[in-house]
């Protein structure tokens, strides 16, 4: 029976070539979106499970304010010996549950890593003290060498195999003869233990060389703990704030502490958005946005089959009902359609692996994701890329399936009959005015996320978004780098103190002298005078003449204090605002006071995301941020500028490699993920148009083939050419109003929840879903009007003599 089955939809296959063709290339289209959307979700939940025993490890942060923070503070922050940095680990070892805990600091400062004769410039150093905790915590598959090497001796490191290729040169992967060879890293000596793969993508941290020190040098360090199994971590969390005076005993009189928590590392790429994570957490909204656009996809492939399904079948009601009148079941019926349907989608598989080799690379690269290219390699994808095509072909049958399946024998016989052709299917309505509504929700959410994106690149941020860059060079000779870098005409200002356009960091408490409100939203920054005016800032000062160190604020707090006194912003000149006011000093002084020497107007210091909440600007010509210059140039001569920023910096003789980053590179940055959405979105959108279209003129096509004898008629009879265009188009007016109440609230919920993720963002004004609509019905008439033209235009003898 299935071998006849078979035989059966080959043959229909062939013989509706043009309706086979547009069913197979829908059918790619929906298996790849499908494809693509399972596996970007398997990724983003995959992250950190490579690691053995990942269910069993914890990352700890702390409470400190109102803020978390992923990084947990030493005992006497910078000051704190090697010896001191321990006690937190020691401490957190000795309670019940926790079987071992592993600390390390992360760098991305550019460095010179010399071997032999050979230097290059590396980034992404991890830092660690705890090396036997950190290689038997965490699963790094070696290479070459021994990581219990590094585990037990001090001063090894630990190479990945991308750092390790550009040390062997020619991208050789003989990592054996640098194993044991000293390596001089930021001028200190260390053996190297082991070469490790690169560390995966999908993992929340990420280095390119660990080292074994036996002093962090930072003010704290990410903290790791592996439980041990059926523990359960909130208990272990209230243990270790129980225990906290055993290990930091400061920390049980500090005013600002408030406790510790553990967060399961499987959790932290789309669970946490604390300060200063390693690497920018996951949306949800994101992840949401894509599932939507797939799933849309999927619904037009499904509805383009179905509907071609019905066209094609409803003129062969006569072999159905033959069937039926030999006994043939209801079930039999059924079975066919869906045979025909999953036969169709496994022969897509093919061209479905081309297709993939093709565009997945574009894909990972577009998202920074890694997702396998060759299923046909991988059986485990294989079994689910077949178990989707059976599953899609089958969902895309049901349709015609039940239809055809359940009509009356006799009415299958009469072909000619209203209730036996397509035409007059109610089914290919709600098809269509499905397909129309999933096309107007997909435009209009695509406008507006295209549209907060430039709302995003246009918006005046409170200082100049161009010609700022940002160098780093050792304290020592950084008066004598600035003084050279002054002389090139191109530079503008050369100034120091805090950069801008970054992500969110520790916020302050403070309260104005004499108010007993505390509040704890404040911002600090410190800044020279030259950098006010690299950065364009309009203050209340006279900044072309450097006063000597003042503190001004942001137009937000001078209103926020105003209220406050009941006076005018600029009646707050001259009060005095105490930061930290938890801290007494052993004078006796509380917190640390300064007075408002002026207001400088709003500026956009985080991303759009962020709402603007009090600044503080410290200004003075003492300002200097480790060893950072903050640069104004004219945009037009970038290249020249950087050009001979190296050649003066060549000149200093530094021990480590220039680093240059553009303020406009940094604010991209913080919108990494959106702009990766926009871009993925436009190309989805693409794809959805392109299918609906393919629909929309199959359909049509198939619609006027039935219609010849009536085109032909009509014809003959005097009827133009628009008259026929107008007749064929005109019920997809209902089509498209009907759509647009459908797909309108629909879309203004996706696209309001997208915006939702922003401070700052554009209205959704309802008349571009009107708008949409239109474009929507005009864009078919158009597609619709082609074909009937071509109907209407052709000789109706030829028509009439066909049947």
């Amino acid at each position: 029976m299935i071998h006849t089955s078979l035989k059966i939809a080959l043959r229909g296959f062939i013989r509706n070539k043009f309706f086979t063709a547009i069913n197979l290339f829908s059918l790619v289209a929906g298996l790849f979106v499908v494809f693509i959307a399972i596996s970007y979700l398997e990724y983003e939940y995959s992250y950190d499970k490579y690691h053995k025993n990942s269910e069993n490890i914890y990352r700890l942060g702390r409470t400190t304010r109102s803020q978390d923070y992923s990084i947990v503070g030493f005992e006497r922050w910078n000051e704190s010996t090697a010896d001191e940095q321990l006690n937190t680990i020691k401490g957190l070892k000795n309670i019940p549950g926790v079987k071992t805990a592993a600390q390390f600091i992360t760098s991305e400062n550019l460095e010179y890593i010399e071997m032999n004769e050979k230097r290059i410039q590396e980034k992404g150093f991890l830092t660690t003290n705890t090396p036997s905790e950190f290689v038997n915590l965490f699963s790094w598959k070696t290479l070459e060498g021994n990581l219990d090497d590094f585990g037990q001796n001090l001063n090894k490191v630990i190479l990945t195999a991308t750092t390790a290729r550009k040390l062997v040169g020619d991208n050789s992967d003989d990592f054996s003869k640098i194993i044991d060879q000293n390596l001089n890293i930021m001028g200190d000596n260390y053996s190297v233990s082991a070469i490790i793969e690169d560390v995966p993508s999908n993992s929340h941290f990420d280095f390119s060389i660990a080292i074994n020190k036996p002093r962090i040098d930072y003010w704290g360090s990410r903290i790791y703990l592996g439980l041990a199994e059926n523990v359960n971590y909130l208990d272990i969390s209230e243990k270790i704030n129980a225990a906290v005076g055993t290990f930091n005993p400061t920390l049980v009189n500090d005013p600002y502490y408030k406790k510790h928590f553990l967060q399961p590392i499987e959790d932290i790429h789309l669970k946490s958005n604390i300060l200063y994570e390693l690497k920018t957490p996951g949306n949800y909204s994101f992840i949401t946005l894509i599932t939507g656009f797939a799933l849309f996809i999927l619904l037009i492939t499904l509805f383009n089959y179905a509907n071609f399904t019905l066209a094609t079948k409803s003129k062969q009601g006569k072999s159905i009902g033959i069937k039926k009148a030999m006994g043939a079941k209801n079930s039999s019926v059924a079975f066919q359609f869906m045979l025909e349907g999953v036969v169709l989608a496994l022969i897509s598989l093919p061209l479905l692996a081309i297709l993939m080799h093709l565009v997945v690379p574009y894909f990972n690269d577009l998202m920074g994701v890694e997702i396998s290219e060759n299923f046909l390699n991988n059986p485990e994808i294989l079994v689910m890329m077949v178990a989707l095509a059976v599953i899609l072909g089958l969902l895309a049958s049901i349709a015609p399936a039940i239809l055809f399946s359940n009509k009356k024998t006799l009415s299958l016989f009469k072909e000619n009959l209203k209730d036996n052709r397509f035409e007059h299917f109610s089914i290919r309505k709600y098809l269509v005015i499905s397909q129309f509504a999933i096309l107007i929700i997909i435009i209009s959410v695509s406008y507006f996320v295209n549209g907060q994106m430039n709302y995003i690149q246009d918006k005046d941020l409170g200082f100049n978004r161009e010609g700022i860059l940002y160098t780093y060079s050792s304290g020592e000779k950084l008066d004598a780098f600035q003084e050279k870098l002054r002389q090139i005409p191109e530079i503008e200002y050369v100034g120091n103190g805090s950069n801008l356009g970054i992500e969110t960091y520790n916020q302050g408490t403070y309260q104005l002298q004499g108010v007993d409100v505390i509040f704890d939203d404040a911002n600090q920054l410190y800044l020279d005078y030259e950098a006010v005016k690299a950065y364009g800032i309009e203050t209340t000062l006279n900044v072309e003449a450097p006063l000597e160190r003042t503190t001004i604020i942001n137009r937000t707090a001078a209103e926020k204090f105003a209220k406050a006194k009941n006076v005018s912003p600029e009646e707050l000149i001259g009060t005095v605002v105490i930061t930290e006011p938890e801290y007494i000093s052993e004078d006796g002084q509380v917190g640390f006071p300064f007075t408002i020497g002026g207001i400088f107007e709003d500026i956009n210091l985080f991303s759009l995301k962020e709402e603007v909440t009090p600044y503080f600007i410290t200004l003075s010509p003492a300002v200097r941020m480790n060893g950072r210059s903050i640069i104004s140039f004219d945009p037009k001569q970038r290249a020249e500028v950087v050009s001979k920023i190296n050649q003066v910096y060549e000149s200093l003789n530094e021990p480590f490699p220039l680093e240059v980053n553009f303020l406009s590179d940094n604010l991209a940055g913080l919108y990494k993920q959106e702009q990766q959405a926009l871009e993925l979105i436009f190309h989805l959108n693409i794809l959805a148009i392109l299918l609906s279209a393919i629909g929309i003129v199959g359909i049509t096509i198939f619609l006027v083939l039935a219609r010849r004898r009536e085109i032909g008629i009509r014809k003959v009879l005097g009827a133009s050419d628009g008259h026929i265009i107008k007749t064929t188009v005109k019920e997809y007016i209902f089509f498209s109003v009907i759509a647009l109440l459908i797909g309108w609230p629909i879309a203004y919920y996706g696209s309001n929840k997208w915006l939702d993720g922003f401070a700052y963002r554009i209205e959704i004004r309802q008349y571009v879903f009107l708008i949409v609509g239109l474009l929507v019905f005009v864009g078919t008439s158009v597609l619709v009007g082609i074909v009937a033209l071509n109907a209407a235009q052709k000789n109706p003898v030829k028509s009439l003599r066909t049947e």
